[in-house]
């Protein structure tokens, strides 16, 4: 096992959603957490990650950066998704090795697995079919994470693993309607929609199947899989081992937020795939937490939300 107290990790995306949670545990276990922030270093340039490397001087890394969002930005932007993502984790890769960084752990998501209709999502099926259509671009680009793993460790013995981590919410995610993914955009239709006495569309039937982490259990499973997870040779599942269908979240953000208005299902719209729920069989082996229940954190972020509407509504 990792000490990383006192040693330097280095986080790409530190000041994001994920990023940032994954730095407060960093530092409260002692270690120090080096955010890389995209206004300061430019992910997409080589020479501009080395010579924060070279300043810096990291112990390791972990790589929470990424250019996604829900399946409308999905649908808009495949060609830029799949750019900015393989481009950011293949440099990241290089540079890691380059300095001499004592391990990398990068964040894939639980849309890298091929949707074939499994009733789980378990580490060894990884290759075996394509993403699901409406968010390809963004799962075969954090695919390439892991053949970058596989790859930098065999060529020049770079320790480096990846994670999978299903769907996370919570407090500091992003609510513009633009970037957002379901959590944040139903919570914000609904927060609206009480303050205007509306009603709100909702995609789909409601019927699929998704599961939920709280981002502070998410950060502390990312942070504990970077001092214990040593296997390059497949992801390490990250999730609650529970799932909820879109139409039971949605009662639950119904009931956080107050709504009394009529809730309308647009079948029109895409449900996406139908099943997303990881196997945490593995990860019970390297990881011990007590992920929060969905309800609890969905009021939870609720509260946050409503006391920070005007930045979280911002962000980008």
């Amino acid at each position: 096992m990792i000490n990383i107290k006192n040693k330097k990790i280095l986080v790409t995306g530190g000041t994001g959603f994920l990023g940032s949670a994954i730095c407060k545990n960093i530092e409260d276990k002692g270690g120090i957490a080096i955010p890389l922030k995209s206004e300061e270093v430019n992910l997409l340039n080589l020479e501009s990650i080395i010579q924060f490397m070279a300043a810096s001087k990291p112990d390791y890394c972990i790589h929470a950066a990424g250019y996604n969002g829900g399946i409308e930005f999905n649908r808009m932007y495949p060609a830029d998704i799949l750019h900015s993502n393989t481009i950011m984790g293949l440099n990241l890769h290089y540079a890691c090795q380059y300095m001499n960084v004592k391990k990398v752990l990068s964040i894939m998501t639980s849309c890298a697995y091929p949707d074939t209709g499994m009733e789980f999502l378990k580490e060894e099926t990884f290759w075996e079919g394509l993403p699901n259509k409406t968010i390809r671009a963004h799962g075969i680009a954090k695919r390439t994470l892991q053949t970058a793993a596989e790859s930098y460790n065999e060529q020049y013995e770079l320790n480096a693993v990846t994670v999978c981590v299903t769907n996370l919410y919570g407090p500091k995610d992003t609510f513009n309607l633009v970037r957002t993914k379901v959590v944040g955009a139903l919570i914000r239709k609904f927060v609206e929609a009480v303050n205007e006495n509306g009603s709100v569309d909702c995609w789909g039937t409601g019927a699929p199947m998704r599961e939920f982490m709280y981002v502070d259990d998410a950060a502390e499973a990312i942070v504990q899989a970077l001092q214990k997870y040593e296997d390059p040779s497949q992801p390490l599942n990250i999730g609650t081992g529970k799932d909820i269908s879109i139409k039971q979240l949605v009662e639950y953000i119904v009931e956080a937020t107050g709504f009394s208005g009529e809730v309308n299902w647009d079948t029109d719209k895409p449900d996406g795939q139908m099943k997303k729920l990881l196997d945490n069989t593995r990860m019970s082996s390297y990881i011990k937490i007590s992920p929060i229940e969905v309800k609890e954190g969905i009021k939870k972020t609720v509260k946050w939300y409503r006391g920070n509407k005007e930045y979280a509504d911002s962000r980008k």
